[in-house]
């Protein structure tokens, strides 16, 4: 007589998973997995044959089989057993089955899962940190220009030297745009030289101004890498720093002088201003310290000695903490002579300390002298045909006389000034740019 019996267990083991049956089965089992690999073990305690259902479509007959599952996932694998049983007829064959749900994962696999590693494992699911990465030593980076003027331009870049690079040489090329002809400057020459190269910037001179320039940049490093022709990039120089143009030196007293200019044609931060005595030998000084700062358009120099000749010169800066973004050359001389005071005594008159300034003039001349006796004056202004341009009559004066003369809306040239006493006649001459 033959007996079947089904019995299905149901319960779920995290590690370690048991079929095991009723007091009238007895088929029991038990299993280790590894990954996708499970080690099936019947451990019933009396069993004629094994018949295993693995739940993926695949059996064994095997008491203890092993079985690999092609993917992860929950499957329900069954054991059916055969046994034998003594009962007052006889041995009987019987047949159980007991079942249950297993989980199969995908094995712990640890080692490096970068793809870009050259100890790469395709077969690892945990990454271990083990990586090891191919030495890349590489194009240049950081690259900046700064300090960019009318001439020149200085080019910056970050340090390529690590403990797996030593830089060789670095070469920048660059040229004006529309050119077929590159300029090159090359850092740690020549290839080879087994010394590293540290530079990290480079300033190129002789640019043109107003022009754009393109640039690229090669590295080559003592392990044999070279990085071709790369990071280009383009620039454009400033302007050139024009100077400041129609200076003139007008002498406003015996003492002191006023320099005034034009604006020049770029924008401008200050000039510079230098005189010196008109001789031989003489030394120049600053006129303003360091600069006459823009928009300032005049500057009077003071402590001048009278009836003295001197020269000045000067030069524009374009940038406003000075350094070489400036006009070309120092420009002048232009030259004048210190007014001096004059004294006309006469028998029972006398003026003292006479001044005119600025003269040359571009419009007014201030007159200024001390009558020091009481006596009838006349003031004159006349051109170089005698006309006269201003008359002013004094009687009985004594003391200090000024008066503004204003010859603007006359010819430029030359003009006298005349001033009778009763005894006396000066002439000066004035000028009227």
């Amino acid at each position: 007589m033959q007996t079947i019996k089904k019995i299905f267990l149901l319960s779920i083991f995290t590690t370690l998973y048991s079929f095991y049956s009723n007091a009238q089965c007895p088929a029991s089992a038990s299993f280790t997995n590894n990954g996708l690999t499970v080690n099936f073990y019947n451990t019933s305690y009396k069993f004629n044959s094994s018949s295993w259902d693995f739940g993926d479509g695949n059996t064994s007959n095997a008491t203890n089989p092993i079985h690999t599952y092609a993917s992860p996932g929950n499957y329900y694998v069954t054991l059916q057993i055969s046994y034998t049983s003594q009962t007052l007829y006889g041995p009987f064959t019987n047949w159980c089955t007991i079942g249950g749900n297993i989980t199969v994962t995908n094995p712990y696999i640890y080692g490096c899962i970068d793809p870009a590693a050259i100890n790469f494992n395709p077969s690892a699911n945990i990454d271990d940190g083990s990586c090891i990465y191919p030495v890349s030593c590489g194009v240049i980076t950081g690259i900046n220009l700064t300090d960019i003027i009318h001439d020149r331009a200085t080019f910056n870049w970050d340090n390529m030297n690590s403990s797996s690079c030593d830089v060789d040489q670095i070469r920048i090329r660059y040229r004006k745009i529309g050119d077929t002809t590159y300029f090159n400057k090359t850092m740690g020459a020549p290839i080879g030289n087994a010394s590293t190269c540290l530079n990290t910037s480079k300033r190129i001179l002789n640019l043109l101004p107003s022009t754009q320039y393109e640039y690229d940049f090669k590295i080559w490093y003592q392990d044999g890498t070279i990085n071709d022709w790369h990071s280009a990039g383009t620039f454009t120089t400033l302007p050139t720093c024009n100077n400041v143009t129609n200076i003139t030196a007008i002498a406003l007293s015996s003492t002191a002088t006023e320099f005034c200019w034009d604006t020049p044609s770029s924008p401008w931060s200050f000039v510079r201003l230098k005189y010196r005595i008109d001789s031989a030998g003489t030394s120049f000084s600053n006129i303003g310290g360091f600069g006459v700062m823009s928009p300032e358009l005049c500057k009077i120099k003071n402590g001048l000695t009278p009836g003295t000749n001197y020269r000045v010169i000067w030069r524009t800066w374009c940038d406003i903490a000075g350094g070489p973004y400036r006009s070309p050359v120092w420009d002048g001389p232009v030259t004048w002579t210190q007014t001096s005071s004059s004294r006309l005594e006469g028998e029972n008159n006398s003026i003292a300390t006479l001044e005119i300034y600025p003269n040359p003039s571009r419009d007014v001349f201030n007159i200024s002298f001390i009558s020091e006796t009481i006596q009838d004056l006349q003031v004159k202004v006349l051109n170089v045909v005698g006309e006269e341009i201003v008359v002013e009559n004094m009687q009985q004066f004594v003391g200090e006389y000024t008066k503004k003369i204003n010859l603007q809306g006359n010819s430029k040239g030359i003009y006298f000034l005349e001033i009778k006493t009763n005894n006396n006649l000066i002439n000066k001459k004035l000028i009227l740019q």
